[in-house]
C-alpha cells in the first residue's frame, strides 16, 4: 500500500505542475483527484478489510 500512495502523490505532483505550467484546469483538477486517492486509499482499505473479516465470521458463527 505504501507504494500505492507514493506513486499516486508523485502522479499529483506531476499532473498539477504540468496543468499548471500549460494553464490548463482540468489537469490540475486530475492531480487534486490523485491527492485526494492517496489521503484515502490506506484507511479505505482498512476499513473494508475489517468489515469483510467481521461478516466472514459472523457467517462462520452462525453456521454453528
Amino acid at each position: 500500500m505504501y507504494y500505492f500512495e507514493v506513486f499516486i502523490l508523485v502522479v499529483f505532483v506531476i499532473l498539477t505542475i504540468v496543468g499548471y505550467k500549460k494553464n490548463n484546469r482540468n489537469l490540475m483538477l486530475a492531480g487534486s483527484f490523485c491527492l485526494l486517492i492517496a489521503l484515502i486509499a490506506d484507511p479505505v482499505s482498512k476499513g473494508f478489510n475489517k468489515g469483510y473479516d467481521r461478516s466472514k465470521t459472523e457467517l462462520l458463527e452462525g453456521k454453528d
